[in-house]
This record gives structure tokens, C-alpha cells and sequence, in this order.
């Protein structure tokens, strides 16, 4: 499919923690490097960008966040009344502030197609849970802004969803929505017939409704014109869906077997929230992020394309709904990624395209709770990816582990190495802890938890390395290929390091009163920031380019002073 590339500049800054090693007593030799949608050529990730039809988050906010999450697609609702305020004329100008953005980062938009139209007397609800459009008016301008959204953004989105959540209202019916949905699809096809259509959206695993639409469909003998189905389940323990969306898949593929699944949203709160999928449950910022994690992994284990919902928390009018990787001040800015973005952003990092799943892979884990693990080959060099957590409870707020043994078949793993894909930390795996036994690799009292750790070979991850000095200053900094990629780790020492404010984001283009540029040799300040070496050419601040021999610091203070980050420019 072509791309639209609009030229802009975008500081890429992927902010890490320094791992908190714990109860892992091998030494961390390095720790994750973030990896841009650009250098990924694609990957099962998606992540949501959902409610900006209702102004419950604004892009300009929180685009610099996305490229540098790593993920490769980002699920979008169109807005008809948004777009069309009066009828028959169109603004499609916020739309192409965020589609032609996202695809310059690397990023691919997919289209939900929702919601409804209240110009036009029974033109559809506007909001989650909304009644389809049903009336004739409504029905033919419905269809005109559909094929308008298709013909302009055709060369950059290529999957259109088409609506949401239908069965969470009684009156969309499964006739109804079949109906509405087959000559949606019929309209988009007639304008893109390589377009991939994404039908159901369903909230939860509702088997009954899908059933009954494609029954429908397969009657009109037009199964063809749907792709994939989409469905939303959400959840305490992300585990416990698999029976079900397993069932679900199989309903799905006696119809053709060409249809797939998607998951095409699911969250998790990071705080206690009293509405929303997941509500009335005191879910903290690291259960978000070992939720996250769970499912997405979760799903590539069973061959499932998968999104994360959402990348920004969305102000509703009721309650601001906490499942974004990025915290929401009240004024809908950002105030922090969250550990949950981090923990993303390391799993994008490993988990692409280089990477198929070994079928039928055999693991004995010698616990007797419930365990998830799942192998992955790297189809280049052989080498594997061995990925395990606890999986019979819901994500808790406890670091803890346990040490387990475990017997894998068949897996290459030349120079083991440990990954806590949450906090990123890549530890060595001593000799004492693997060996092979008749080939297969026992890997002896590695520490487990409810979120997936890796064993994997060194020459699968991208890693920074971490000196004994860096672990002893606790910062690090290292020059990224492209002359505006930047990495920096932090340290986190104090307990609430996960929680200060990103403020870095002078290298996102705005400055901060703690971000400081000097031009001359580098040297101690009694401010306690840390010095950068001095590198003659050209840097970024605020926009603009530094002389020769310029450092910038940006830096803020939690616990002891001195402790920061430093990036060289």
C-alpha cells in the first residue's frame, strides 16, 4: 500500500530505569533499548488511539510518545459528527493532523468507523454503546462520509473497523448491525477493493452476536467481504479469556477459514476507578504494567493480533478513564509515561517480525502453580526466546519472585541471558543455572513472577550496556544510530522514581525550567546535575541548534541529590 510521508522532526528519547535487581542475584550486564516504529519493519502490536472523535484526549499532546513506543499500528475512531458539523460539508483537517502524523512515524493507522450523526433524526448515538444509524437520511449520509474517509486516506489506511461495540445497546440487533455492516463494507470496497475490513468490535467474547451476523452473511453469500473480526475481553486476571476467545475463534473459522480474530482493545485501569471495563478494583501502576504485558503476550502466544488500549488516559465526562500508558494532568497534557508504557515499549523492542512462534513447545516448570510459557524462534539465526510468568491470579502490586526450574525441548540458546520485561534489566545467566541434558536445556531456579520474564540468547535483544561506573552513578547515556535518537536510563532507588514527572521533554520540543543548555567545557554544578562529556557539532533545544561544544542537561532530584539523567547531544 503507499505512504503519505509528511516531513517533520521528531527528538526520539526513550527513558529507562536502571533495574531493581532484588531477589535476581546475577549480575545485569545491560538493560533494553527502546526501539522507533521506524526502525521495526512490523510487528502483532497495536496500540489504541481511541476517543479523540469526543475530545477525551487531543493528539498534539501525546504524539511525541508514540513513535518511540515502538508498536506499529494505532486503532483511531473517525468521528462522523465531529467531521461533519453541518450537513454535507466536511473538516477532515484534525483527522489529518493525526493520520499523516502516525504514518510519518512509522506508525499505521486502522479506522473505526463510528460513531453516529445527531443532524440527521435517527442518525446514530455519538458516544460508547451508541444505536447505528437506521433511517434512509441517515443511512445515505452515513454511506457519504464513509466512501469521503476512504477516498482521502486510502493510500495511508488500508483496515476499516466498522463501528463499535454494537452489541453493548439491545436495539443493535444482530440484523440490524449485519445489515448496516455489509453495505458498509460493500461502499469501502467499491473505493478500495484491496481494504481490509474489520467487522463485530464486540464488547467481550460475545459468541451469540457474531453467530448470528455471519450466519447472516453467509446466507447473502457475502463472507467475503469480512476479514477479521474484532472483540474487546476485558478481564481481571487476562488469562482466564482464553477458553473463551479460543471457542470463539474456532465458532468463527467454520464459517471460512480465511476469517481471523483480532484483539482489537483491551486495558487495564492504573488506579481505582468507578466506571469503565475493569472498575471497582485497586489496580496500581505496576499491576497496569504486568497486566499489559499478560495480555499482549498472551495473545501472540496464540497467534492472536493484538492492541493495548490505550496510549493516553481519556478525561470522560464521568471520570478520567485510567488506562492509558501516558498519566493525563487534568488538562489533558501529559504529566508522565507510565511503567506500563515502559514495559510496552521493552516488549516492542523484542517482539517483532524476526520472531515466529514454536508450535507445540514443550515446557515442564517444576510449580505447581498455574504457568503460561511460550517459545519464539528468530527465523534468521535459529537462536530462541523462551518467555514464562505465573498466570493463575490476577496481576498483583508485589515485585516478588520465585525461583523455579524448568525443561525446555529443543531450544538454541547459545549465551543465556535473564530479562525482567517489565523493568527492561538483562542479567547474565551463570553456567551453574543451564545445561544441556539429552537436548533439553534445564534452566535451574530462575526467578518467576505474575509477569513474563525472558530466557533468551544476548544476539536477540537490543541492549545497552551498563558499566560498573553507570551502576554506580546510576546514569548512563548512549548516542542511538541517527543523529536525533537519544536513549538515557534513570535510577530508581527511590520508591517513587516510576512516578515523577517526565521531564524530559524539552527533547520532545519544549523546554522546562529544569532543562539547562551550556555552552563550554563540562563541569560540577552545585545544582547536582550530572555533567555530559563535551562533543563539538550541533544539538537540539527547543527547536533550535547549538553551537560547537554545547551540552544540555535535563535533570530533577528524587532522594539524594545527584541523581538524574544526562543525555549527550
Amino acid at each position: 500500500m503507499k505512504k503519505i510521508a509528511i516531513p517533520v522532526i521528531v527528538i526520539l528519547l526513550g527513558l529507562y530505569t536502571l533495574a531493581n535487581a532484588g531477589d535476581i542475584d546475577w549480575k545485569q550486564i545491560g538493560t533494553i533499548t527502546p526501539r522507533h516504529a521506524k526502525e521495526i519493519h512490523s510487528s502483532n502490536w497495536s496500540v489504541g488511539a481511541e476517543t479523540m472523535d469526543r475530545d477525551y484526549t487531543f493528539y498534539k499532546n501525546w504524539k511525541a510518545y508514540l513513535g518511540p513506543l515502538g508498536v506499529k499500528k494505532a486503532r483511531i475512531q473517525g468521528g462522523w459528527a465531529k467531521t461533519e458539523k453541518q450537513k454535507g460539508v466536511y473538516d477532515f483537517a484534525w483527522l489529518d493532523e493525526i493520520i499523516f502524523d502516525m504514518n510519518d512515524q512509522g506508525v499505521e493507522p486502522w479506522m473505526c468507523l463510528c460513531y453516529g450523526n445527531s443532524l440527521y433524526a435517527d442518525g446514530g448515538g455519538v458516544r460508547l454503546g451508541a444505536q447505528i444509524p437506521k433511517s434512509e437520511d441517515s443511512l445515505r449520509a452515513w454511506t457519504l462520509w464513509v466512501r469521503a474517509m476512504v477516498s482521502r486516506y486510502m493510500d495511508v489506511i488500508d483496515e476499516w473497523e466498522i463501528w463499535n461495540e454494537p452489541n453493548l445497546r439491545k436495539s443493535n440487533a444482530a440484523q440490524d448491525y449485519a445489515r448496516f455492516m455489509l453495505h458498509t463494507a460493500r461502499h469501502i470496497r467499491r473505493i478500495q477493493p484491496e481494504a481490509k475490513i474489520l467487522a463485530m468490535s464486540t464488547a467481550g467474547v460475545d459468541t451469540k452476536f457474531v453467530r448470528e451476523v455471519l450466519e447472516i452473511a453467509k446466507r447473502k453469500n457475502e463472507l467475503d467481504l469480512i476479514d477479521q473480526i474484532t472483540y474487546h475481553p476485558y478481564t481481571k486476571n487476562p488469562d482466564t479469556s482464553y477458553p473463551a476467545v479460543e471457542k470463539f475463534r474456532r465458532m468463527v473459522q467454520e464459517f471460512s477459514p480465511h476469517l481471523t480474530i483480532r484483539q482489537g482493545e483491551n486495558g487495564c485501569p492504573s488506579m481505582r476507578r468507578e466506571t469503565k471495563a475493569l472498575r471497582g478494583y485497586d489496580w496500581t501502576e505496576v499491576s497496569q504494567a504486568k497486566w499489559a504485558l499478560r495480555r499482549l503476550l498472551g495473545d501472540l502466544g496464540r497467534d492472536i493480533e493484538s492492541s493495548y488500549f490505550a496510549i493516553m488516559d481519556m478525561k470522560y465526562p464521568d471520570e478520567m478513564n485510567a488506562k492509558g500508558l501516558l498519566k493525563s494532568n487534568d488538562d489533558q497534557t501529559v504529566a508522565y509515561a507510565k511503567p506500563a508504557y515502559y514495559a510496552v515499549q521493552n516488549l516492542a523492542s523484542v517482539f517483532d517480525n524476526r520472531l515466529r512462534r514454536v508450535k507445540n513447545f514443550d515446557c515442564k516448570v517444576d510449580t505447581t502453580k498455574p504457568v503460561s510459557a511460550f517459545a519464539y524462534e528468530n527465523m534468521k539465526t535459529g537462536l530462541h526466546v523462551v518467555v514464562i510468568w505465573l498466570d493463575g491470579e490476577t496481576p498483583s502490586d508485589s515485585v516478588a519472585k520465585t525461583k523455579v526450574s524448568f525443561t525446555c525441548s529443543n531450544v538454541l540458546i547459545k549465551k543465556p541471558v535473564y530479562v525482567d520485561l517489565r523493568e527492561g534489566g538483562v542479567f547474565e545467566i551463570p553456567e551453574r543455572n543451564v545445561r544441556l541434558d539429552g537436548g533439553k536445556n534445564l534452566f535451574d531456579k530462575v526467578p518467576v513472577y505474575d509477569s513474563p520474564v525472558l530466557i533468551t540468547d544476548r544476539a536477540n535483544l537490543h541492549i545497552i550496556a551498563i558499566s560498573e561506573e553507570d551502576k554506580r552513578s546510576g546514569v548512563v547515556w548512549v548516542k542511538r544510530s541517527g543523529s536525533l535518537k537519544l536513549t538515557a536510563l534513570r535510577k530508581t532507588y527511590s520508591p517513587d522514581a516510576e512516578r515523577v514527572p517526565i521531564q524530559q521533554s524539552r527533547l520532545y520540543g519544549r523546554k522546562h525550567e529544569r532543562s539547562k543548555c551550556r555552552c563550554g567545557p563540562p563541569q560540577l554544578e552545585d545544582t547536582g546535575l550530572l555533567p555530559a562529556k563535551s562533543r563539538p557539532g550541533t544539538g537540539f533545544h527547543g527547536g533550535e541548534g547549538l553551537p560547537a561544544g554545547c551540552d544540555c542537561f535535563a535533570h530533577w532530584t528524587f532522594g539524594q541529590r545527584g541523581q538524574g539523567w544526562r543525555a549527550r547531544l
